[in-house]
């Protein structure tokens, strides 16, 4: 099954990049984890889905496709290793608050090899104006490396009152030096 999955992505891919179609970056879709760990055994990834992955990423590299992310849910630490492995280089959402998956620690541990987006918690936003601002700040030094792109670990939920995300929006604009356009939409 696996392998008619990426036959079928192959398949797709190549029929689009020999149009001379250009890609700065591919994203794809693998929730397979949850908040203990990965769903399936980093052996039976390894031996199942990484050449799988791989045939897909070198593929890509290729047509010049440098930046591969990867959506995941769930505790994906010792999936990581493999995706990198496999040519998936960058992983989202990141979920700090749910999951326990903090983009610093990654960064420590992986360095510019990973890159990030999201990793900011997503909780936070309802706490308190300190508390954002402090997220932020904590994630400040991700932004200045590089290699990162900061936002929201997930959907902002519904308890967070839209006067702390305004605050969390100003905060990177200013802390991390975002041009955000700052002005409320006006409803009419």
């Amino acid at each position: 099954m696996v392998e008619t999955c990426a036959d079928c992505i192959i398949g797709t891919l190549t029929r689009i990049l020999e149009t001379g179609a250009t890609f700065e970056a591919c994203a794809m879709w693998e929730d397979m984890a949850y908040n203990a760990g990965p769903l399936i055994s980093p052996a039976h990834f390894k031996q199942y889905l990484v050449p799988h992955y791989r045939r897909i990423t070198d593929l890509l590299h290729r047509y010049g496709v440098n930046v591969i992310w990867l959506d995941c849910d769930g505790n994906i630490d010792l999936l990581i290793p493999l995706w990198l492995d496999a040519g998936v280089n960058c992983m989202f959402p990141l979920e700090v608050g749910t999951w326990g998956t903090d983009p610093i620690k990654l960064r420590q541990q992986y360095g510019r090899d990973l890159l990030i987006m999201g990793g900011f918690d997503k909780h936070i936003l309802a706490q308190g104006k300190a508390e954002i601002e402090a997220e932020v700040r904590r994630l400040a030094p991700l932004v200045e490396e590089g290699g990162y792109i900061g936002f929201c670990d997930h959907r902002v939920p519904p308890d967070v009152p839209y006067t702390n995300y305004l605050h969390y929006l100003a905060c990177v604009r200013t802390i991390w030096g975002h041009d955000i356009n700052l002005k409320p939409p006006q409803y009419t």
